[in-house]
């Protein structure tokens, strides 16, 4: 299973900080064009570092249909089984954490083979910051660092909701670990079936670590090693898409305007009052779908 890499321009071996996403099972969605166009927009803003000693690594069933392209994107196919047979982007989120966490897991193995010295996992819809390469590549010997404050933003709305505490308890795009304390074994093959990645580590370490948020910090603690806080918030944590377990959050938290400064440091751009309009009665429309479908009233499409 080699590292197949977006373009033919030579990649550079030995980068400090390899950032990890994973892509659902195109079983588990609802449209896998709109994953597509999800992960464009991701990897758009994630390659807008400051710092260009980094690459990123896509771990995919099926990869999907994106135009974006770059030296330092690089993806891993792999053949596990959806978590669950229906055709839905929701479902337990046992099964989504395994699906997940394994694929991580293989993330991991790809980021040594480029010669990671950290890694950061983040959320294929999410928005970054792009100061994350500088952080982590200008201290190379940290266990890493957490990100407590963040940004929720609801497709196409004009607005962002500053998160100013837990935040890293909350979404998947927060958290850098040096690559030598993840506990993905030094012998585990790139290619090495599903059971045999949840085998070849303890008991929840998967699911526990990989597949869920936040357990980092008390995971290394126990080894005497101390997270630090981001000096940044690290994230902009992307919502009401219809295809992220996040469903469609309603906040009453205060809300700030998509400014310059906003898509200058992380690439989320102010979308025109039209097409906000527009963005929010589709969410509104999926919302009561939902609501109906959970009632029994209608089926959701």
């Amino acid at each position: 299973m080699p590292l197949e890499f977006d373009d033919n321009i030579p990649i550079k071996y030995g980068v400090m900080l390899t950032f990890i996403t994973t892509i659902r099972h195109p079983r588990n969605s609802t449209s896998y064009l709109r994953v597509g166009q999800l992960l464009e927009a991701t990897l758009r803003s994630v390659c807008r570092q400051s710092d260009e000693d980094f690459q990123v690594v896509v771990v995919h069933n099926e990869k999907p249909d994106i135009s974006f392209t770059s030296a330092a994107v690089s993806y891993v196919q792999v053949d596990f089984p959806p978590p669950v047979q229906d055709r839905t982007p929701t479902f337990e989120l046992g099964p989504f954490r395994v699906d997940k966490g394994t694929k991580c897991a293989v993330g991991i193995i790809a980021a040594r083979e480029l010669g990671a010295q950290h890694v950061m996992f983040i959320d294929a819809d999410d928005y970054l910051h792009c100061g994350l390469a500088g952080l982590a590549n200008g201290n190379p010997e940290h266990p890493g660092w957490y990100s407590p404050q963040g940004f929720v933003h609801t497709a196409g709305s004009r607005y962002v909701q500053p998160v100013e505490a837990e935040f890293h308890r909350k979404n998947g795009s927060t958290s850098i670990i040096r690559a030598d304390l993840t506990g993905v074994p030094e012998d585990l093959r790139i290619d090495a079936a599903q059971a045999e990645i949840i085998a070849s580590m303890p008991d929840g370490h998967v699911e526990r670590l990989f597949g869920a948020h936040g357990k980092w910090q008390d995971h290394l603690s126990v080894s005497g090693l101390t997270m630090e806080a981001m000096p940044f918030p690290c994230a902009i944590w992307e919502i009401g898409t219809g295809e992220n377990h996040s469903g469609n959050l309603v906040s009453k938290r205060k809300r700030q305007m998509i400014d310059p400064a906003i898509t200058d440091t992380f690439g989320l751009k102010k979308p025109s009052h039209i097409s906000s309009l527009w963005s929010s009665a589709r969410v509104q429309t999926r919302r009561i779908q939902q609501h109906r479908a959970a009632f029994g009233k209608v089926s959701p499409e």
